[in-house]
């Protein structure tokens, strides 16, 4: 059977849900909030209002190498979910990366940020070395995946409360596997 490798980073952050889901819906903050550092500047193509659909391109550096990518919103349910496919230009998967932030509210102060990572377009056989090798490329991710929390919780004026939660997970199709992880006691979503 073949699946498709996703890494989800979560955190619980110390910010109501609508004030995170307000930077991490706003494309135009990514520079800022991307871990990586790859996003360099990100403009809407599509006028508003956004919803799925929309489209937005970022200018991308990777070492030495600059590039453009065009990103697609798959999923848009304020404040709870926003998901993108970013890539070459597709609209639908299974090309590019699917990206995204699922938020689920603990209380009016805190909220528990599932950030996600999906590529699609590389459905490989759920065996080993397949499997050895995807989550070596997700781990990479995550190491990207986990500065954007924090940089999620600083500029909400927030804290990162706890350890950030790594789960690499197989899917059987291109959309995003819907799952979160449970904390203390909290049904998982």
């Amino acid at each position: 059977m073949v699946k498709y490798p996703s890494a989800t980073v979560t955190a619980l952050i110390t910010a109501p849900c609508e004030t995170l889901f307000e930077i991490v819906s706003d494309p135009l903050r990514h520079p800022e909030l991307a871990g990586s550092g790859e996003v360099m500047e990100t403009r809407w193509v599509t006028p508003p209002p956004v919803g799925v659909g929309s489209c937005f391109q970022s200018k991308q550096c990777f070492g030495w190498y600059a590039y453009p990518t065009r990103s697609y919103i798959q999923v848009y349910e304020p404040p709870y979910r926003f998901i993108w496919l970013s890539g070459p230009g597709f609209k639908k998967p299974p090309f590019g990366q699917l990206w995204g932030f699922e938020l689920t509210p603990i209380d009016e102060r805190s909220t528990l940020v599932s950030h996600l990572m999906r590529v699609p377009l590389y459905a490989l056989p759920a065996i080993w070395p397949f499997t050895w090798l995807a989550d070596k490329g997700a781990m990479h991710e995550v190491k990207n995946m986990k500065p954007t929390l924090y940089n999620l919780a600083r500029m909400a004026n927030a804290q990162v409360i706890g350890d950030l939660i790594v789960t690499l997970d197989w899917c059987e199709q291109t959309s995003p596997c819907g799952k979160q992880v449970a904390l203390a006691g909290m049904p998982a979503r």
